[in-house]
């Protein structure tokens, strides 16, 4: 059950008037940091895939508040438009505190934002999606790696926590972040960094 200490995602339709605001004085509604500094192979990464390397970070923002920091980790073949064709790792290190089920929902709307996801599967996919992942707090790390035609192994703080064993939702899943057609292509950019599109 959702806590009352751990917000939902902020929903934009429900702040028209507060972005309206942040444009009008000059401030953004959303702020990215490419931050593609050198940094230490996350241990959970050193088994399964040791040959990949950071080529971008982003820092998430919403109105001055931070979501979370997003660190992508591929190899060098790694062609960003083909990103589904690639194992790679997408690190998510939490600035604020959400139930896995918040998460879950949000993920798929934003997946749905993309490319429709079929009725029968939203169910079960924010059910699935929550079972592999925990609720986070200020600090926790979530790595979600992708395994082409597999689907994708997400780690908690360094721990496995989960598996889903679908090639589809791990593509839609992780273009949230990779598509071209993502809802924040300013993140996206950050996070594909130095890779070839």
């Amino acid at each position: 059950m959702p806590s009352t200490d751990m917000p939902s995602f902020p929903r934009r339709r429900e702040s028209i008037a507060a972005i309206v605001l942040c444009i009008a004085i000059g401030k953004p509604s959303w702020a990215y940091a490419n931050q593609s500094s050198e940094s230490a192979l996350p241990t959970e990464l050193a088994n399964s895939l040791p040959a990949v390397e950071l080529v971008g970070r982003g820092k998430l923002t919403f109105f001055g508040l931070e979501v979370y920091e997003s660190s992508l980790w591929t190899t060098p073949s790694f062609k960003g438009l083909a990103f589904e064709n690639h194992s790679f790792a997408l690190e998510l290190h939490y600035l604020r505190n959400f139930t896995a089920i918040d998460i879950a929902k949000r993920s798929i709307e934003e997946m749905q934002r993309i490319e429709p996801v079929p009725e029968q599967k939203v169910t079960l996919w924010i059910k699935t999606l929550s079972e592999a992942i925990p609720n986070v707090k200020k600090g926790d790390r979530i790595v979600g790696v992708h395994k082409p035609g597999s689907g994708v192994t997400f780690w908690y703080n360094g721990k496995r926590s989960g598996e889903i064993r679908d090639a589809d939702f791990s593509r839609q899943f992780f273009g949230i972040w990779l598509s071209p057609k993502t809802s924040e292509p300013k993140l996206r950019q950050a996070l594909l960094g130095k890779v070839n599109l």
